[in-house]
């Protein structure tokens, strides 16, 4: 066991799980889930006005607008009166910056983040510690919903930095035993690897894997060569787009269902799927709008959210830049949630490299983490050992950050695939006028 994981390990325990606020909140959560429809819009309610009353008294931004519009705290007596703020753009957040901090937090209980860009415009954050507990509640109830207890080891496929990924081999996995976590590189995932990574799992006793989508379906592949395998009773995916063809193989592989969500590093929105597999928007998270993209029968809806408890950095009308189609599904699990169909803009292709390693475009976002300025970017492999990341700059972009840049790509892409940048005034977009983060043209 690596020292630094020990020390990550403690360091998120004392965080994620901070008493009394993760606890308070859990028991919280775990009686609100059962509440009834107005039960729960009266609960937004109390918190969009907390939330609105400490915007206008510690955010210079908010301070700003909401006296040019002549908005007072006081206005807000209902959820519809969040529609006397404008929608918040990516762009604004990066233009604005620090005039979206607080002011009521001291560094020592702020802590700086970046979003993962996977609908290519990196923003940099600002959490306070108390958000950081409370938005750990929220994870726990989906793991409630998985039937994960407290204390199962849990494998985890997702973007933490385990051995250096531009070396071919060395320690490619580490078990947090504070967390009860086993993590794996996933910037080395390939077959062979997803091999020895199944087996590690078997010999720790793993119970549940928490993944990103592509990353399964590489341990999918490894499944069926496998002469022993782990018993796992419980798959969590996120961060990039679940087909229903994934989802459906992964849980015949495996045997065990499959839970999926959907949430940013903005923390104003999450949606997660219950046991019997319907995505539900969770209220107690923040007020989300659904607005119409075109003609109301394409069912696709952009997702606008005001999350309630980042209040170092807080976020209103904020345009996450999905889109989302709509169900009005009445769910047998009893829970008075609004049901979701589908969630849009997490897509992109995996990039393959030489030696077999396989990239989804939910890790490869960290290419463009740590650098600021920069409005949206696309990674494009244009060869096998070849990669074009387009990148739109701001106004303020410098030859610092263009540095910074250059080291976070060397950072976290392999010396098998070699890289150039290129600035563009507009990435490329689909036919519906998305970004794919990624984007293959090998065929």
């Amino acid at each position: 066991m690596q020292l630094n994981t020990l020390r990550q390990g403690f360091s998120h325990w004392m965080v994620k799980q901070l008493p009394p606020v993760f606890w308070r909140r859990r028991r919280w959560l775990n009686k609100t889930q059962w509440f009834y429809c107005q039960q729960l819009k009266e609960i937004q309610l109390r918190l969009l006005k907390n939330l609105v009353r400490h915007s206008y008294e510690t955010v210079p931004y908010y301070r700003s607008l909401m006296d040019a519009r002549g908005i007072r705290p006081g206005d807000i007596d209902s959820l519809e009166d969040i529609k006397q703020f404008p929608i918040l753009s990516k762009e604004t957040v990066v233009e604005q910056g620090l005039r979206l901090v607080s002011t009521k937090y001291p560094k020592l209980l702020v802590r700086q983040a970046q979003t993962g860009g996977t609908t290519g415009k990196p923003v940099t954050l600002y959490r306070d510690v108390f958000s950081i507990a409370n938005e750990h509640a929220f994870v726990r109830r989906q793991h409630d919903w998985a039937g994960i207890k407290m204390g199962q080891r849990c494998a985890h496929l997702m973007a933490r930095p385990i051995a250096d990924p531009k070396k071919a081999d060395g320690h490619l996995w580490d078990y947090d035993p504070i967390m009860k976590e086993l993590v794996f590189s996933t910037y080395h995932l390939s077959f062979e690897n997803a091999k020895r990574y199944l087996a590690v799992m078997k010999s720790y006793g793993v119970r549940a894997i928490y993944a990103f989508p592509s990353a399964m379906n590489m341990l999918c592949h490894a499944y069926g060569e496998m002469a022993e395998v782990p018993r796992i009773e419980s798959i969590m995916t996120t961060a990039e787009t679940l087909p229903e063809t994934l989802k459906h193989r992964i849980e015949q592989t495996f045997r065990c269902p499959v839970f999926d969500s959907y949430g940013s590093s903005e923390r104003v929105c999450y949606v997660f799927t219950c046991e019997f597999g319907t995505y539900h928007l969770q209220p107690e998270y923040g007020l989300t709008e659904f607005l119409p993209v075109g003609n109301r029968s394409t069912n696709e809806y952009r997702i606008i959210s005001t999350g309630f408890w980042n209040r170092a950095m807080p976020l209103i009308r904020y345009d996450t830049g999905d889109v989302a189609r709509l169900c009005d599904k009445q769910c047998p699990c009893g829970r008075q949630f609004r049901t979701v169909e589908s969630i849009m803009g997490r897509e992109g292709d995996v990039l393959v490299t030489k030696s077999g390693r396989r990239y989804g475009p939910a890790i490869l976002t960290y290419l463009v983490r740590g650098t600021r300025n920069i409005l949206e970017s696309q990674i494009i492999q244009d060869k096998i050992d070849h990669v074009t990341i387009e990148f739109v700059p701001t106004e303020n972009f410098s030859s610092k950050d263009l540095e910074d840049f250059h080291k976070s790509i060397s950072k976290y892409l392999p010396d098998e695939l070699g890289y150039g940048l290129k600035q563009v005034c507009k990435v490329k977009r689909t036919s519906g006028g998305k970004v794919r983060p990624v984007v293959s043209l090998l065929g």
